[in-house]
Parts: C-alpha cells; sequence; structure tokens
C-alpha cells in the first residue's frame, strides 16, 4: 500500500524526537532524576527551601521513593524550627517504613523522638538499628540517651560506655555520658569523663565548650572563661564558640566583652549575614538602638535575600516607632505574597502602632491559626487584646505565648504585669523573675518584681530591687521613686523626702516625685512649704502642665482661688487635653461662685471662634456642674464632631451616658477612645472602669478602678467605685477596706449611702 507523505509538521517532529531537542515527551524517571540532581545541588549550596521543592516533586513523581523522603526531612533539619521539624519527623517516618534499611533515617527519627520527650519510641528505633548492625555507635548512644530520659542512669550510662569501646575518638560520645553522670549528680565522674576526652583529643573544641558549660554548673565561671577562649584560639572561624563567649559574658554582666566578641565575629565572617544579626540582637538587648540598627542594615546589604535579615530589620523599625520605614518594606512582602505569614505579622504590627486593634486582632489571630506555635503573633495578640481592655483575652495569648516560647522574656513581663493589676503579687513575681533570669537588663520587670513585693508589704526585698535599679541606672529617676514608696511604707517620712528630691534631680520633669514631696508636707501642715517646692520646680521644668496642675491643687486647698484659677489656666494652655487641669477649674468657678461670669468669658470666646475646644470644654464642665446634662452632652458631642479622639470630652461624655441612662455600648466607646489618648490618667481609668462595672464585667473593672483609686487616694468616688466592683468580684475584705477609705475622706460623698448598706451588709 502506497503510505501518504509525512506532513511537515510531523516530519519535524520526528526529527527532534530523534535527536532529543524538542517535543519534550521525557519519561517519568528522567523528571525525576531531574529534581533530584537539582535538590542535591541546592542542598549542598545550603539552599535548603529551593532543596525542599525539587525533593517534593521527586516524592510526587515516585510516592515509593524512601530516598526522597530521607533527603527530604535533611532538608527540614537543616532549616530549623518547629515546623520545619515536624515536616522532618514525617518525611522520616516515610523514609523508614519506605526503607527499613536506612539506618541513619532511622536514628534521625530516633532523635526527633528524644526532643518530643518520648525516649521510649527513640529506643524502639535505636534497637531496631542495633539488630541489623549491633556495632553501631550511634544506635548505642541512641538507645543510651533514651535511657538517660527515663532516669534509668545507670543502663544508659553502660550503653554510652559501649559506644565509646567501639569509637574512642568520637568525642560527642563522651559529652553525653558526662551529661549522664550529671543527670546522675555525680559530677566528678562527669568531669572524669571530659578530661579522659580532653587527654585523647587536646584540641577538640567540642569537649572545652563542654568543660565551660561543666564549669559554669558547678560555680567556676572564672575557668569556664579560660575553656571557651581556648576554643575559640583553635577555631577563630567558628561562629557557635564566639556565641558561646558572648553568652557567658551577658549572663556575667560583662557587657563591654560581650560586645568585644560579637564585634570579632562580625569582623572574621563579615560576608555571614548572621554575624551582623547577632550583634544586632545584642545592641537591641542593651538598648543601644542605633548602633542594632546599623548592625541589621549592614546584615541585609551583606545578604539581601536574607529572611531572618529582613525580619530583624522590620522588626526594629517597628519597635522603635520607625513604622513608616517598617510599612514600606511590609508593602513589598505583601504585594509579592499576600499570604506570606511574617508579612501579615508585621501588617499586624503596624496596624496596631496605628491603634487599629480590631485589624490587628483580626490579622492576628489568623497568623497564628495558620501556625499555632508562632509565640510572637500570641505575643503580639495580647498586646492587641490589651490595647481594647481586654484582659482575660490578653492574659490567655500572653500564656500562650510563654507556653510556645518559655525564654520569651516580653511575654512573661506582660503577664507579670497584669498579674500585678489583678492583684496577684505572687505570681507577678514569678513572671518577673522569669524575665529577668532572661535578660538581667530587663528593668521593667525588676520594677514590677519590686513593686509586687511592696504590695505584698514585703518591704526588705521591695527595697533591694529598687537599690539594684538605682544602682543600675544612675541617670534614670525611676530606682529613687521607687525608694520613695518604699520608705513612705516604712513611715519614715525624712528618707522618703531624701528620695524623691534624689529622683527629680536625675528627672525633673517627673511628676510622680514632687507629688509625693507636696503630699508628704501638706499631711506635716506645711502648705506653704509645699507649694514653694513645687513653684522651685517649675524653674527646672517651665512648660509642664501636670505641674501648674499640682501647684493649682495646693493653691486651692490653701484657699486662694485665684491663684488656682491661674495655675489651672496655664495647665491647660500648656497641654489643651489635661483632663484634670479642665476638671479643677470647674470646680474651682463652681467653688468660688463664678460660674456665671465664666459661661460669659467662654460664650464671647465661642462667639469668635466656634471650634474654640477649651472653651467648649469648660462649657460642658459647667452645665454637667449645674446637673445639666443634656446641654453639657451636646457640649461634649461638638467637641467629638471636631476631634473624635478628644480624651477629656469622650471621657466626660461616657460618664454622662454611664450615670444618668445612656446605651453602655456607646459609653464604653467613648471611654475607651479617652484611654488610648490619656492612658495613665487615672480620671479616664475611673470613668472606663465604671462603664465595665455596669456591664457587670467585675474583674475588668477592678483592674482599672484599682489603678485609679492607687492614683486619686483622695478622691472618695473613685474609691467608692473600686469597693462596689471588689464587692461584685466576691472579694469582701477588699471592697471593705475601700469602701470605709472612701467614707473617712467624704461621709457625705454621692453614693454614700448605698455604701453604707454594702459595708452593712458585709
Amino acid at each position: 500500500m502506497h503510505l501518504p507523505p509525512f506532513p511537515p509538521t510531523r516530519i519535524v517532529c520526528a526529527i527532534l524526537i530523534l535527536t532529543s531537542l524538542g517535543c519534550d515527551w521525557s519519561s517519568p524517571e528522567a523528571k525525576k532524576a531531574k529534581h533530584l540532581d537539582r535538590g542535591k545541588s541546592y542542598f549542598e549550596k545550603g539552599q535548603y527551601q529551593e532543596a525542599i521543592i525539587e525533593y517534593r516533586n521527586v516524592a510526587q513523581a515516585d510516592p515509593k521513593d524512601g530516598d526522597a523522603q530521607y533527603r527530604l526531612a535533611l532538608s527540614y533539619l537543616k532549616l530549623g524550627g518547629v515546623t520545619n521539624f515536624q515536616e522532618a519527623f514525617a518525611a522520616l517516618n516515610k523514609a523508614v517504613a519506605l526503607d527499613k534499611t536506612n539506618r541513619d533515617a532511622q536514628l534521625k527519627l530516633g532523635e526527633l523522638y528524644l526532643l518530643g520527650n518520648e525516649p521510649t519510641k527513640a529506643r524502639e528505633q535505636a534497637d531496631i538499628v542495633l539488630v541489623s548492625a549491633p556495632q553501631s555507635t550511634e544506635g548505642l548512644v541512641l538507645r543510651g540517651r533514651s535511657l538517660v530520659n527515663e532516669r534509668r542512669y545507670q543502663e544508659g550510662i553502660a550503653e554510652l560506655k559501649k559506644a565509646i569501646a567501639l569509637d574512642p575518638q568520637n568525642m560527642r560520645t563522651y559529652i553525653e555520658l558526662a551529661r549522664a553522670h550529671v543527670f546522675a549528680k555525680d559530677s566528678d565522674a562527669a568531669e572524669a569523663v571530659l578530661k579522659e576526652a580532653l587527654g585523647i583529643d587536646p584540641r577538640s573544641i567540642e569537649i572545652l565548650v563542654a568543660l565551660g558549660d561543666f564549669r559554669i554548673t558547678t560555680g567556676k565561671p572564672d575557668e569556664a572563661e579560660g575553656f571557651f577562649k581556648n576554643a575559640l584560639d583553635i577555631a577563630p572561624q567558628n561562629e557557635e564558640i564566639h556565641l558561646k563567649l558572648a553568652g557567658f559574658y551577658q549572663r556575667t554582666n560583662k557587657w563591654s566583652e560581650a560586645e568585644s566578641v560579637l564585634q570579632k565575629l562580625a569582623t572574621v565572617k563579615p560576608q555571614d549575614e548572621r554575624s551582623h544579626i547577632h550583634l544586632g540582637d545584642f545592641y537591641t538587648w542593651t538598648g543601644q538602638r542605633d548602633k542594632a540598627l546599623t548592625s541589621y542594615r549592614r546584615a541585609l546589604e551583606v545578604n539581601g535575600n536574607s529572611l531572618m535579615a529582613r525580619d530583624k530589620l522590620i522588626s526594629h523599625y517597628l519597635d522603635t516607632g520607625k513604622t513608616g520605614d517598617a510599612e514600606e518594606k511590609v508593602k513589598d512582602i505583601l504585594g509579592k505574597n499576600a499570604k506570606d505569614l511574617m508579612g501579615r505579622f508585621f501588617d499586624a504590627r503596624i496596624r496596631l502602632a496605628k491603634n487599629n486593634a480590631d485589624e490587628a486582632i483580626s490579622l492576628l489571630q489568623g497568623v497564628v491559626k495558620d501556625e499555632p506555635r508562632f509565640a510572637g503573633a500570641h505575643y503580639f495578640l495580647g498586646v492587641a487584646f490589651l490595647q481594647k481592655r481586654q484582659t482575660s483575652q490578653a492574659r490567655g495569648a500572653f500564656a500562650e505565648a510563654v507556653k510556645q516560647n518559655p525564654n520569651l522574656p516580653e511575654a512573661r513581663t506582660a503577664l507579670a504585669e497584669l498579674y500585678l493589676a489583678e492583684g496577684s503579687p505572687d505570681l507577678a513575681i514569678e513572671q518577673a523573675q522569669a524575665a529577668i533570669q532572661l535578660n538581667p537588663r530587663n528593668f521593667q520587670a525588676a520594677v514590677i518584681s519590686g513593686d509586687a513585693y511592696l504590695r505584698k508589704g514585703d518591704l526588705t526585698k521591695s527595697r533591694q530591687v529598687f537599690e539594684a535599679i538605682a544602682q543600675a541606672l544612675p541617670k534614670e529617676g525611676i530606682g529613687p521613686y521607687r525608694l520613695g514608696l518604699v520608705a513612705v511604707a516604712e513611715k519614715n517620712e525624712a528618707k522618703a523626702l531624701a528620695y524623691f528630691e534624689e529622683a527629680l534631680k536625675r528627672k525633673p520633669t517627673a511628676i510622680e516625685p514632687i507629688t509625693q514631696i507636696a503630699m508628704i508636707k501638706a499631711a506635716q501642715d506645711k502648705a506653704s512649704e509645699a507649694r514653694e517646692r513645687v513653684s522651685r520646680q517649675l524653674d527646672a521644668a517651665p512648660n509642664s502642665p501636670l505641674l501648674y496642675n499640682l501647684l493649682g491643687q495646693l493653691w486651692m486647698k490653701g484657699k486662694d482661688p485665684g491663684q488656682a484659677e491661674l495655675a489651672f489656666k496655664k495647665a491647660i494652655e500648656l497641654d489643651s487635653s489635661l483632663l484634670s487641669a479642665y476638671l479643677n477649674l470647674g470646680q474651682t468657678y463652681y467653688q468660688t461662685g463664678k460660674v456665671d461670669q465664666a459661661i460669659k468669658e467662654y460664650e464671647l470666646v465661642l462667639a469668635k471662634d466656634p471650634k474654640a475646644t477649651p472653651a467648649l470644654m469648660m462649657l460642658g464642665i459647667i452645665h454637667e456642674s449645674r446637673q445639666e446634662h443634656e446641654k453639657a452632652k451636646g457640649r461634649y458631642e461638638e467637641i467629638l464632631k471636631l476631634n473624635p479622639q478628644f480624651a477629656p470630652a469622650a471621657n466626660n461624655l461616657a460618664w454622662i451616658l454611664v450615670e444618668h441612662g445612656g446605651n453602655l455600648d456607646v459609653a464604653l466607646s467613648h471611654a475607651q477612645i479617652a484611654r488610648e489618648q490619656r492612658p495613665d490618667d487615672p480620671y479616664v481609668a475611673d470613668t472606663i472602669g465604671w462603664v465595665y462595672f455596669k456591664k457587670s464585667a467585675y474583674l475588668l473593672a477592678v483592674s482599672l478602678l484599682k489603678e485609679a483609686s492607687e492614683k486619686l487616694p483622695n478622691e472618695a468616688v473613685v474609691h467608692f467605685h473600686y469597693g462596689m466592683a471588689q464587692h461584685k468580684a466576691g472579694d469582701g475584705a477588699g471592697a471593705k477596706k475601700s469602701l470605709q477609705t472612701a467614707l473617712k475622706i467624704n461621709p457625705a460623698f454621692p453614693g454614700s449611702e448605698e455604701a453604707r448598706n454594702i459595708l452593712a451588709g458585709l
């Protein structure tokens, strides 16, 4: 039969097939081999993410290839981290199921079982290896370690000794044997093992480092330093030894030595971004932010593809308030991949910085859903909940952060602060001390610890903590101020005054020490001395609205409303959002019968400038003092139309709504705005705490009202609010104390009858 000629396209294709240059119909085996070769090449270059992609392709092409699963597991192990270890564990399980002769896969699976605290399963893997290879030192070591983890020390030690007998040159086995002796509380035997190993190989950096660690655990840090230095002399390029020595110096408060070691690492490995990251982390840890920024930028210059360097730099921007710089980099990340985990995490932090807590919470909940073990995301989720004053949710998020990473000092510090605010000083001390152990320079945790001891009445320990802070921070006023509070608790007024004066010497603008001095002078019937001392402080801090506000209060107590009025007006001039100054000025007008005159003055101001916020605010306060609540409400609403974030109007509007039949949810919204803008204002804390009380959220109310009562010790109504919240929260003793304090300050305050009725019931 006559065959028709090939069409041109078929001729071309046939030629290409024959020459293997086109029409790529390569076999599955060829594709698999291609991916395998690429994976090996990437792995050798340290490009483990790329290697993972190629090995996955191999595994997809041939699901029964145990070697591909094994190589995939090795790539995950090289990347490190909890999630990658989980992936490695899954791949190793597949590898040993597909290829029971792969001893290394069995051993690495056993190692992961040990990491997961499953020594029995680890020993099962060791036994599988030892059945086919009884002389396997790795199998014996794994078996020995599993027995030690089960506290079967002597059995474990015997297995490790067998491994040493088979391979006397393996230094790692000596270290495992020494560790087993330490667990068995036989330090002499542990030291003998390490010295024996050093005798075999005097230049073993592993043994030298192990001896250094051993000296630290046995209380001989000077000898430890020598071992670490010897190891570094032998291997000056070794990153781990540099970090070990730097960490040793940090633990022993030798900061300059630690810096020197890390600088040396960056010098000997200038093209390794990790060396610059380590130095940046040290500078961050010690509060040297400019130097940290330089190091992180250098790390990214060295390796522009380093995700670690990128993330460190973004974190630094956010930690130091450079939100715009962070935002630029985060937009770039999310522009390439909208689902990028770290991109979403940093996006949430940016929204937090902009007070968009709801958006941040939504993003962070998505992040922890995708990566439940991401401790940093749990921590910032707690921060976001705190921004919304949802303390129980915040506590849960911080606790989860600590669970996922017990070495996260920020989460422990936040937990300590929450526990202290909730009246649990013992729990606060526990978390604060754990945070301090992680970072001895964590002064926030130290202050919380000292405050907790003071709350407990343990004045000796509180004093010790604050003395250490005063010595460590010679230019900061926080140490002397807190020591002054301890002296007040000891009823040593002379000593307290000296401490408060020292605090002011260190920080002239601090309001807390001068307030304490004024209170002590006033209690000693030295009102003129109190006013004179505050006036003198104004010479050092002439633009302090808080000082003028304090001076006005002292003039009011001295029954000189004219001077008080001038002081309060000056405070408002310096800070138009200072709520307490408005309240005090309004009270001054009310007490002196100058209300009508004040109204005329403020209306004249508004005639010239209808948007004059101070005038609108004062009119609102005056209407409120006259029980003209609708008029006051209208003035506050006018202000909030002009400036929705104006804290004094938001606070007072919330108060009117909660006290005079308004919508509690709207009141809470206004109170939260005030709290965000004035987080340290006790009047705002009282308002939002009282809103929570009315909404039956008693634990939240207690926390906020406690804060208000501590900062406003002479306000009867505030103590009444705190006592009512304590009563509803089931704290009868606390309620009794607070309500009695309120009645002692003013037997006829609004709510005094209700306070007496509650006390009668208690």
